[in-house]
């Protein structure tokens, strides 16, 4: 007993001792970007439909039309899509690996000419 007795007063203390409380602060998701936002709609839109946007690499105005889905040469799932923006057409695409990975908009390869 007299061996136990100094055991449990070390572990009352140490219950009683003050605990440092680990606060996480949390940051508010970040709103996506106008190009993020064109890249998930032409990513999940149905083929036929469109949608404005603002503030995007491509332009102040920017309406984007959702054309056929195909599977690049990297294995990615893609849909091909069309802006009209203040500068005339451009095809544009939007890609993602795999269905975990987000949508992002795939480089420009094709000119003007090639619509």
């Amino acid at each position: 007993m007299k061996r136990v007795l100094p055991i449990l007063f070390c572990m009352v203390l140490a219950a009683c001792a003050p605990q440092s409380l680990q606060t996480t602060t949390s940051t508010p998701p970040q709103e996506p970007s106008p190009d993020q936002r064109m890249a998930n709609f032409l990513g999940t839109a149905v083929t036929g439909t469109s949608a404005s946007f603002s503030g995007t690499t491509l332009g102040n105005s920017v309406t984007v039309t959702a054309k056929d889905v195909y599977v690049s040469a990297l294995g990615e799932l893609c849909r091909e899509g069309v802006a009209t923006t203040s500068h005339g057409l451009t095809r544009i695409a939007a890609c993602r690996e795999d269905e975990t990975s987000p949508w992002q908009l795939a480089p420009a390869i094709f000119g003007k000419e090639a619509l």
